[in-house]
């Protein structure tokens, strides 16, 4: 698989720290998950992330930019 930075608007650079969210549907209802990572690299279908040192590969469609 080829990596490669996708120029979005905002994009994150590498080792840049980002917020990413997504949500989940429970019995109660939708709830909010986060998560707090250093960006590595993405493509169109990825996300790759450093979390506490241990590289993470996300859904991209399930996870996106979280801003205020």
């Amino acid at each position: 698989m080829t990596e490669y930075e996708i120029p979005l608007g905002n994009a994150p650079r590498c080792g840049e720290n980002i917020h990413l969210v997504r949500w989940t549907r429970s019995a109660d209802g939708w709830a909010a998950e986060t998560l707090l990572a250093t960006y590595v690299s993405s493509t169109h279908d990825e996300w790759v992330v450093d979390q506490s040192g241990q590289e993470r590969r996300l859904c991209r469609p399930e996870w996106a930019l979280f801003a205020l």
